[in-house]
C-alpha cells in the first residue's frame, strides 16, 4: 500500500472533503453535543472545548502510512459551505494493506446521500490512490442506517461480536463490514 500525505481537498459533485480547522468547531459541535449522534459512536455528548481540542488534534494528521495514523476530514457543502459531517480514515493494517472508514453526519442532512458520496470518494482514495486491498467499517450493529450505507458501498457482513466493546458503561456488540479491491473495482462507475 502507498503512503499518503493529504494536502489537497477531495472534490466530489456536491461536497469537499478537507482537514478540519478551528472555524469547524461550531458546526462539528452542533452534532458531536447530541445525545442522539453519540449514542452510536464511542464517546458521550462533548462540550465546545473538547470539539476545539480534539479539531486542533486531527488537524495535525496529515499522513497514512502506519497502523494507527488517521485522517479525520470535513465534510463541507459546495452549495453553501457548511459543515456537515465528519469522514475518518485510519490505516486498520498497513503490513495487509487495510484501511477503516467511519462517519457521522448531521441529522439534519440524514437521507440525502452525503454518507454515500462521502464514502465513496475515500473508498476510491484507498483504493485507486492508496493501493489497498481491503477497506472495513466497525459499527454498532444497532445503527441500521450505517449498516444500510455499508451494504449499498458493496461491502459485506464478516462479523457480529457480541459483547466485545465495554463502552459507556456497558458491554457493545461490534459489527464488522469490508470490500476488497478487486469487489471495488467490479462495481459500475
Amino acid at each position: 500500500m502507498h503512503p499518503l500525505e493529504f494536502r489537497e481537498p477531495i472534490e466530489t459533485e456536491r461536497l469537499v472533503l478537507r482537514l478540519e480547522t478551528d472555524a469547524d468547531t461550531d458546526a462539528i459541535h452542533s452534532w458531536q453535543s447530541r445525545a442522539d449522534v453519540c449514542q452510536y459512536l464511542l464517546y458521550e455528548p462533548r462540550d465546545r472545548a473538547t470539539v476545539a481540542t480534539r479539531i486542533a488534534e486531527d488537524a495535525q494528521r496529515t499522513r497514512l502510512e502506519e497502523n494507527g495514523d488517521y485522517l479525520q476530514l470535513a465534510v463541507e457543502r459546495r452549495c453553501d459551505d457548511r459543515v456537515i459531517g465528519q469522514m475518518y480514515f485510519t490505516v486498520d493494517n498497513a503490513e495487509y494493506s487495510t484501511l477503516e472508514i467511519g462517519w457521522v453526519f448531521h441529522p439534519d442532512v440524514a437521507g440525502q446521500g452525503y454518507a454515500a458520496e462521502s464514502a465513496r470518494a475515500l473508498l476510491a482514495l484507498g483504493f485507486e490512490t492508496m493501493g489497498a486491498h481491503r477497506i472495513i467499517a466497525s459499527l454498532t450493529p444497532e445503527n441500521t442506517a450505517s449498516v444500510r450505507l455499508c451494504l449499498r458501498l458493496g461491502m459485506r457482513e464478516e462479523a457480529h461480536f457480541v459483547e466485545d466493546m465495554f463502552i459507556k458503561g456497558r458491554w457493545e456488540d461490534t459489527g464488522i463490514y469490508a470490500i476488497l479491491e478487486r469487489e471495488w473495482s467490479a462495481i459500475p462507475a
